[in-house]
């Protein structure tokens, strides 16, 4: 006879996770099955990683602050052994902690390769497991480019470049989104040549463009340079590396060390989604499926992949799972880019809100005007804040500067709160902070900012 929850969660990702614990918090009986390593691609291949080897590319570039400052320089390089070596112990200290947070809320750990074999009922190896509700949560995973030469040796996607034993000399990044972006500018602060080439015409083609356009006039400097418009059509090998075709205004070839490809695919290889009569995964805004035994979440379902964004859908399938309504906002889901500067961003940007219909209202500070920024040496930076002017709905925020990825969760607070622009602006921020911006952002949409100059004939 097989064993019987109320819940199966279906991967032990930031969505399984969180979907699991959110079930026992209700009082379900719940097993969560992870084929590989607890935590999943974020903890494991994506995310941590990513951003340990950003904070240390971000330590690189400051020190010409430090200098500034009048600290003396360490003039030491980046020892990448010690930092592959941190970031490998800090992924298993996690996995681990992953493991022991699930067994101390009473989840069942199931290892092993879960396939849906009928309504209810999850087959790992030759054991079926039966639960009244099953979430999906099984992610995403790394995709090699399509184009002729995409499976040569040599192509790899962020994980496996920073599992080597040491940094290539000259990379090609494909995309000029965040994933891309943040691989190229470690490899340039560690004094590798990285190109980036973007298909379109604008760097971070998802976020507000004249950030995009801001941020390429900053990174966009030797040994990092970005090529926007341009696309790879092969690939070969000769005895130099890797040669790049490329189409675009820029050099037709280029030869490369690596190639870094960036794109994920939802992970539904596998899931056994033929035996329980789908074809496809779409879920509604509750995470439901068709099927009324069966939620997804997270990457899986595909559209914007966020690890916070899967912990969120993670907890309401949990709670919907059991009898619930829960949905999540996505208007009020923050996307971040770990460069220096940070780019961070929730809600709407100017572009989309007039796309909306909206009538827009947006007020634009420079961090050049802001003190905490000048004290961090990194005033090249710029807040934003779009809202509609009938009602003055806080629409969304966008920023560039340092500290971008933790003030983004303020802003994330107020859409979430359905603050307006009048009570945003009249939030009292401390001095001197990076955030006092945030609320003189919302005052320049009003039209009465207090620390931007009057404008001449204003």
């Amino acid at each position: 006879m097989s064993e019987t929850f109320d819940i199966i969660v279906l991967g032990g990702g930031p969505g399984g996770v969180a979907a699991a614990i959110r079930g026992v918090q209700q009082g379900a009986s719940v097993a969560i099955i992870e084929k590989d390593k607890w935590g999943g691609l974020c903890l494991n291949r994506a995310c941590i990683p990513t951003k340990l080897v950003c904070f240390a590319g971000d330590q690189l570039l400051g020190r010409a602050v430090e200098a500034g400052l009048g600290l003396a320089s360490a003039g030491a390089g980046l020892d990448f052994n010690r930092l592959r070596g941190q970031k490998d112990e800090l992924v298993s200290y996690l996995s681990l902690g992953t493991q022991g947070l699930l067994g101390s809320h009473g989840a069942r750990l199931i290892a092993g390769q879960g396939k849906l074999v009928g309504k209810g009922q999850v087959a790992v190896g030759d054991k079926v497991y039966s639960a009244k509700k099953v979430i999906l949560a099984s992610g995403a995973t790394w995709v090699k480019p399509q184009f002729k030469g995409g499976d040569l040796p040599g192509v790899v996607c962020p994980d496996e470049l920073l599992s080597e034993k040491e940094l290539p000399g000259r990379t090609l990044v494909l995309g000029g989104r965040a994933w891309g972006l943040e691989v190229a500018q470690f490899l340039a602060s560690a004094g590798k040549e990285a190109v980036v080439v973007e298909a379109g015409k604008n760097l971070l083609p998802d976020e507000d463009r004249q950030i995009g356009q801001r941020l390429r006039g900053i990174v966009n400097q030797p040994p990092l340079s970005i090529q926007l418009r341009t696309e790879v059509t092969g690939l070969s090998r000769d005895k130099q590396g890797l040669k790049a075709s490329l189409s675009g205004k820029g050099p037709a070839e280029l030869v490369v060390d690596r190639v870094v490809y960036t794109e994920r695919r939802p992970e539904l290889k596998g899931l056994g989604l033929d035996k329980v009569g789908l074809s496809e995964l779409k879920v509604d805004e509750g995470q439901r499926t068709k099927l009324d035994w069966l939620l997804a979440i997270g990457d899986l379902t595909g559209g914007t992949m966020l690890s916070h964004l899967a912990t969120a859908q993670g907890i309401v399938a949990a709670e919907n799972a059991l009898g619930g309504q829960s949905r999540v906002n996505l208007r009020a889901v923050p996307r971040v880019t770990y460069t220096r500067p940070q780019v961070a961003s929730v809600g709407l940007d100017e572009f989309q809100a007039k796309e909306a219909g909206y009538d827009v209202q947006v007020g634009v500070v420079p961090l050049g005007v802001n003190a905490m920024a000048m004290i961090l040496g990194q005033s090249d930076g710029v807040i934003k804040v779009v809202g509609e002017r009938r009602y003055g709905e806080l629409l969304g925020v966008q920023i560039m500067g340092p500290g971008a990825a933790e003030m983004i969760g303020q802003a994330a607070l107020a859409i979430q709160m359905e603050a307006t622009l009048e009570e945003l602006a009249r939030t009292v921020m401390p001095h001197p902070t990076l955030s006092e911006s945030i609320s003189d952002a919302a005052r320049a949409a009003l039209g009465w900012a207090i620390f931007l100059p009057k404008q001449s004939g204003a």
